[in-house]
């Protein structure tokens, strides 16, 4: 069953473009760096989205996609600003029963970023490593 609302929506006077998604490696961890701007006519807040795909590396069920960080952003008609959303080693990782334990999902990963879970609108990849 599709919901009515997909996660994240929410309803605004003005509309957001997204740009120049950048990702690199912090440690164990990640960060996502776009450009947010207000393409409409008033002032408004949009909550840029970042959602992470499953791990190539890991041999039990995933998600699909999870949310995995996000950063609200006022902005003025026209404006635009570079967002950073860090998302660490723990997001990364996915709870193993066997080992009872989080293990770190290694190996490509795709990461999207959007207004919702529906509306992702910049796709990329990077590769996940142990002690990156």
């Amino acid at each position: 069953m599709r919901p009515l609302f997909p996660f994240g929506h929410g309803l605004s006077y003005t509309t957001f473009g997204y740009t120049g998604l950048r990702l690199r490696g912090r440690g164990s961890g990640l960060e996502a760096v776009f450009t947010v701007r207000n393409t409409g006519r008033r002032a408004g807040a949009e909550v840029a989205q970042v959602y992470l795909g499953p791990s190539p590396d890991l041999r039990f069920d995933q998600a699909e996609r999870v949310l995995a960080g996000y950063r609200r952003v006022h902005l003025r008609p026209g404006e635009a600003r570079k967002v950073t959303v860090r998302v660490d080693a723990r997001t990364l990782s996915a709870w193993d029963t066997g080992r009872r334990g989080w293990v770190l999902g290694t190996g490509w990963r795709t990461v999207e970023v959007g207004s919702s879970s529906r509306d992702r609108r910049l796709r990329g990849r990077i590769e996940v490593r142990h002690g990156a």
